[in-house]
This record gives C-alpha cells, structure tokens and sequence, in this order.
C-alpha cells in the first residue's frame, strides 16, 4: 500500500523588530499541543487541545524599549494579513496573570523570559484545504529585550516548517541571522548559551547560535573573531575577568572540539561586569549579563 507524502506548508513570513536572535528552535511531526483560548475563570482557562506537526520558535529582541503589546502589535497585524483568523487574545492582567501564565507550554529561561506584568497573548486560526492550523504567540519584555514566542501547529499530513522571519537593524539593513549580523555590524551577542552564577561551563544542550557562528566562520575561512565573555556583578572585579575570560575560553572550545572550526580564527576575552547589558539588581538582569558575544577582528 503506497504511503502518501507529507505535504509542505505555504510560508508564513514576520519581520521582526530591531536586532533579533533565535534562542531556541523545535518541530515535531505529530503530537498534541494546548493553547488557552479564554483568560483565567477561577480554577483554569478554557483549552484548545489540537493534533498535527508542530514547529517552535522562540526570538530575543536586542535593546528593546517598548512593551510587550506593542511587540505583539506589529506581529498580529502580519500575521492576520496573511489571511489568520484571531481566536484569542489578551494581556497580561485580562488573561489572568500568574494562573495564566503557567497554564500555557512555554518554552523555559533562559531561552524564553515572561514578565507576570507585561505580557501579551494571541491565537489564530487558517482553514485550508488540509485542515486548520493555529499559530500561538505570546510576547514580554525584560531588562533590555523583548521575547517572542511563537508556535504554529498544522495538520499532521503536513511537514512542519517554522515562521520565516526577518530582523531589521536600528539603521533598516536587514539582518536574518547571526552571520548576517556579523557580516553587516561586525558583532553579535550568542543569546542563546547558558551559565550560572560563578561557572565557567557551558551547560549542556543544543545552541543555534553556535551553529550559526560555526557556519560563518567556515564559509570565511580568512575571518578572525574574538569571544568577549561577560558576567554580572556579584563578586570582585579581578575575579569577574577571570570568570568571564573563562566563559569565553569554554565557547572556543565547544566551537573548535564539537563545530570544528580552525582555533586560527578565534580568540577569547573578558571584561567581567563592566558592559551590563541589563540591570544587576535583579536576578533576570544578572542572568542576561551572563553571556558571551561575538565581534569581528579581522576579515584578512
């Protein structure tokens, strides 16, 4: 008996705002997935429990100043442009805060961070010929950056492709990922790695942005980098240099040992807590200085 083919999905395409970076990344070919389509009523919120391919994606916007609905803003208007059918939509107090919040599949910190104050939520629905698919984003903001956090659910006779999305620069040039960024600003934050307080390793897991970097410096084999680690601000000075210098050292290594990338091309600093990109007053600021970026030293 001759099996029939899974069937593309027509594209769903988003520009993002500012400078965007993929912090996580999923699909899965048939499963089960529940979105809320009601605000929180006492003891739940009315769920939507549907079947089919599933792709996840999550975005961090770099140096974001506005709130979480006006991200959202931006992306339903597309989203229903390209003919979606809102099912649902709320913000943060309306949907129910806290009990909301945590009745939703969301992918988890540090990929993905919700402000209990300042979130946004929307469904949306196409009917095809195949069958319905959904699309679920939820929006926030903290410190410096907006998150996105997008999940689109098709038929299960289709393949599961993620939302092509593109990113804009403060000056308009569009950078698609971290090797545009690279190649049109000359430096990039890898978002996507994970520390914790006082650890120099990298914790164990999947980094698109190292992938991305890997890539890169492969296809540009004369291209030089530094990795300037970073950290927060507990602890002194000397010892944050250290520390951070040794979070740099870790993702050399990782690039060299796993991605095979020439050690030629990379070097690796710190500069412990004295570039902050986010408050260190609070425990989601100390987690978005704990990072590593990338800057271009040489193309030569």
């Amino acid at each position: 008996m001759a099996l029939a083919a899974a069937l593309p999905l027509h594209a769903l395409e988003l520009e993002l705002p500012g400078v965007s970076e993929l912090s996580h990344e999923e699909t899965e070919s048939a499963t089960y997935y529940s979105l809320p389509v009601s605000p929180w009523l006492g003891t739940g919120a009315e769920m939507m429990t549907v079947e089919g391919a599933l792709a996840r994606q999550v975005w961090q916007v770099q140096d974001y100043s506005g709130n979480s609905a006006q991200l959202m803003a931006s992306l339903r208007g597309q989203i229903e442009a390209q003919g979606y059918a809102p099912v649902f939509a709320c913000d943060a107090t309306l949907c129910g805060g806290f009990d909301f919040r945590f009745a939703m599949d969301v992918t988890p910190e540090p990929a993905m961070h919700v402000d209990l104050g300042d979130y946004s939520y929307f469904v949306a629905q196409l009917e095809g010929e195949a069958g319905t698919e959904y699309v679920g984003v939820l929006t926030s903001r903290g410190g410096l950056r907006g998150y996105i956090h997008m999940v689109r659910i098709s038929p299960a006779d289709m393949i599961p492709v993620s939302v092509a999305v593109s990113t804009r620069s403060p000056d308009g040039d569009e950078i698609v990922d971290i090797r545009e960024s690279l190649a049109v600003q000359g430096t990039a934050t890898l978002a996507d790695l994970s520390f914790s307080t006082g650890s120099s390793t990298l914790a164990e897991g999947d980094y698109p942005s190292l992938m991305d970097l890997a890539a890169f410096l492969n296809d540009n084999p004369e291209t030089r980098v530094v990795l300037v680690g970073h950290t927060d601000a507990e602890g002194s000075l000397e010892g944050n240099i250290a520390l951070s210098r040794a979070r740099a050292e870790a993702v050399r290594a990782f690039l060299i040992q796993s991605l095979g990338v020439s050690a030629a091309q990379l070097g690796a600093e710190g500069v412990g807590y004295l570039a902050p990109r986010a408050n260190n007053a609070s425990d989601e600021g100390r987690q978005q200085n704990r990072r590593v970026e990338v800057v271009v030293t040489s193309t030569r």
